[in-house]
């Protein structure tokens, strides 16, 4: 912890544009060190990196890394070219490399996060809401079609918005060659998200979504930490337990507490007060982050900081869902409270940066 402050802290004083100058040599290392994990990874899974004893998550610093690499590239487009074609694929593969690379460890719920930070740093660039739609609408064919969420309707569900979808499109542009490519890249991703499920996907990653849709249908098993997590917050009440009271943490009936789990910990203990006030500081911090980016004079570093704040409002958002039932179980652990050294180096670096915009912001 003190190591990751003092990081925090030296980032500050880091010469100006240095990190802009830094961002594709940074997202290459982290891309190399990404493979390496694949080849050379120890743990189970095998996500860490041994450096004689260090060891260390090189996809916690792959995300810093990226957000980084595209606030570059986005930067440096003015607002009318980021909606063009090339830029929103060049974007877009700069987020699915690392993407990928950790997805196959397999670890997806971190993966998810790369794409978490570009939709808003694309929207922040200058992209058009309606673009929007187009890159996020294969993502919501990818939902509409998943069999396990719909039953035997999901055919029904995913030819509905497949219609309505396309009906939408030609309306707005009245171009048919844009509603039929929209047509064909969502029909493709349903029919790749049927495949992916049947063919891919790792049975304890089928276990984790199908208990995350209905948690009883294994309590014993994959739905016990959501069932339990659940019971902890419940049982706090408005005031919790009392500090190191809770019993669902005591008796380790709540696997991962001090980890994924530490928000059900905290409703347990802490209560409901508790909990609205963790909320209330993270909501607090991340309206910071955003306000950053607003001030900031230089477009490299407004989208930097609009990244960095996407990234830890979707691991509260995931972290939180997920104690609560509404997420499925990731992995994804909440800023600053989680236990994990590479977790808290990478936030305390992105509070760094922001605080390094901040303090420089007429200098950019």
């Amino acid at each position: 912890a003190l190591f990751a402050i003092i990081a925090a802290v030296a980032v500050i004083y880091v010469p100006d544009k240095l990190f802009y100058e830094l961002a594709y040599p940074l997202y290459g290392i982290c891309l190399l060190s990404l493979v390496a994990v694949l080849v050379w990874g120890t743990g189970t899974p095998a996500r860490w990196l041994s450096i004689g004893l260090v060891r260390l998550q090189p996809s916690e610093f792959a995300k810093i890394a990226t957000i980084m690499a595209i606030a570059r590239f986005l930067g440096d487009q003015s607002s009318e070219r980021v909606s063009g074609p090339r830029a929103v694929v060049l974007a877009v593969l700069l987020a699915v490399l690392p993407m990928g690379l950790v997805a196959k460890q397999p670890d997806l719920g971190t993966a998810v996060s790369f794409g978490a930070a570009l939709v808003p740093m694309l929207y922040w660039a200058g992209m058009r809401p309606l673009h929007i739609f187009f890159l996020t609408a294969p993502l919501l064919s990818v939902v509409f079609s998943f069999e396990p969420l719909w039953q035997n309707q999901a055919p029904i569900v995913f030819a509905l918005f497949i219609i309505v979808s396309s009906v939408i499109i030609q309306l707005l542009l009245a171009r048919l060659s844009v509603t039929l490519t929209m047509l064909g890249v969502n029909l493709s991703a349903g029919l790749v998200t049927t495949y992916l499920w049947a063919n891919f996907l790792r049975g304890y990653q089928k276990a984790r979504i199908l208990t995350f849709l209905d948690p009883e249908s294994d309590p014993l098993g994959w739905g016990w930490n959501i069932i339990q997590s659940k019971i902890a917050i419940g049982s706090g009440g408005p005031t919790g337990k009392g500090f190191l009271q809770g019993t669902q943490t005591k008796y380790g009936v709540l696997p991962a507490a001090h980890t994924d789990f530490i928000f059900s910990v905290i409703g347990e203990e802490l209560g409901f007060a508790g909990t609205v006030f963790v909320l209330s500081l993270f909501l607090f911090m991340i309206w910071r982050c955003l306000y950053i980016g607003t001030i900031a004079n230089n477009r490299f570093a407004s989208l930097l900081a609009v990244g960095l704040a996407s990234m830890l409002a979707f691991h509260v958002f995931v972290n939180v869902g997920m104690t609560i039932g509404v997420m499925p179980v990731t992995g994804l652990p909440l800023p600053f409270l989680s236990y994990g050294g590479s977790s808290l180096l990478t936030n305390c670096l992105a509070i760094g940066l922001l605080l390094h915009i901040f303090a420089h912001r007429h200098e950019y």
